[in-house]
């Protein structure tokens, strides 16, 4: 196991600026960050869905599929998906150590591009037949494609074991923000489960050295993703400038871009270091459960 005393540093340069957080600051900082979006999310008014939503620019149908380009256009989740998944589970990967210290730290990027591979059958299934009913089935893998990616940051950058545990409970609450907001038709906890848990994401990779080469690429991912919401918001202006595709179809196309990106990180990166200093005292007893 490679191990690199830098990386148990008691300093951490966030944003150009040098914070003087021991380890267990910036984990109660990354804490204190998440507690407070959870609760944001179930205190603030509801946030109802608009049914202008399930309006799309493009409603052409070809081949006898409705709104055939914003369906088609999710097979990038599903060939991501598979590619991911592909990587993950060959043994005969050459270098394969190189890029996980850890066979287990596999595991949560096992339930990411599961959660891709689903989103592209549900998102297909949703745009089909758009309604609050079948977006259940487009949003539900997609918390869990987030809270997985979330799952592997802390598993890399903070503690792998804590980053294990935590992925059934990250899911859970993914999925749970989506019933939720079926049951009450309140948007905001499923809205924390996607963009918090990329600010999330944002924070650790700032607050905490990486095991890994390429960190970059999860940056460039984030682009990508934050380009996709761009075409999403563009919709109609798209199709009308283009006449042939609409926002929300690129939409999906930059966004399976962007999981590639990440797919193409695990691919090329090495390890750096693993191991980081251990949590004593008062501290320990609390952060035990999560073994941190």
């Amino acid at each position: 196991m490679i191990f690199d005393s830098r990386c148990a540093g008691r300093f951490i340069i966030l944003f150009g600026m040098t914070l003087p957080l021991t380890r267990l600051g910036r984990i109660w900082l990354v804490v204190l960050i998440a507690l407070t979006g959870a609760l944001a999310a179930l205190l603030l008014p509801p946030f109802q869905q608009p049914q202008e939503y399930h309006q799309f620019a493009d409603q052409r149908s070809w081949f006898g599929i409705p709104n055939f380009l914003n369906v088609i256009s999710n097979v990038g989740f599903l060939l991501v998906g598979l590619a991911g998944l592909g990587f993950l589970w060959s043994e005969s990967a050459a270098n394969a150590s190189r890029r996980f210290v850890e066979p287990s730290g596999r595991i949560p990027y096992v339930a990411f591009f599961l959660g891709i591979l689903f989103t592209g059958f549900g998102s297909a299934y949703y745009h089909w037949r758009p309604s609050d009913s079948t977006l259940v089935w487009d949003r539900l893998p997609m918390t869990v494609a987030f809270m997985s990616l979330l799952a592997a940051t802390i598993a890399e950058r903070i503690d792998l074991r804590a980053g294990l545990r935590l992925l059934a409970p990250l899911i859970l609450a993914g999925a749970a923000s989506v019933g939720y907001w079926r049951w009450r038709g309140n948007l905001w906890p499923y809205a924390a489960a996607q963009y918090h848990s990329i600010l999330l994401i944002g924070l650790i990779l700032g607050l905490f050295p990486p095991h890994y080469s390429r960190s970059a690429d999860l940056l460039w991912a984030a682009v990508l993703y934050v380009l996709a919401k761009v075409a999403e918001a563009l919709d109609a202006r798209f199709l009308a400038a283009s006449r042939l595709v609409s926002g929300h179809t690129l939409k999906h196309l930059i966004a399976a871009l962007a999981v590639y990106w990440v797919l193409r990180m695990l691919v090329k990166r090495q390890a750096r270091c693993w191991q980081t200093a251990p949590i004593k005292g008062w501290a320990r007893a609390v952060l035990h459960p999560l073994k941190i």
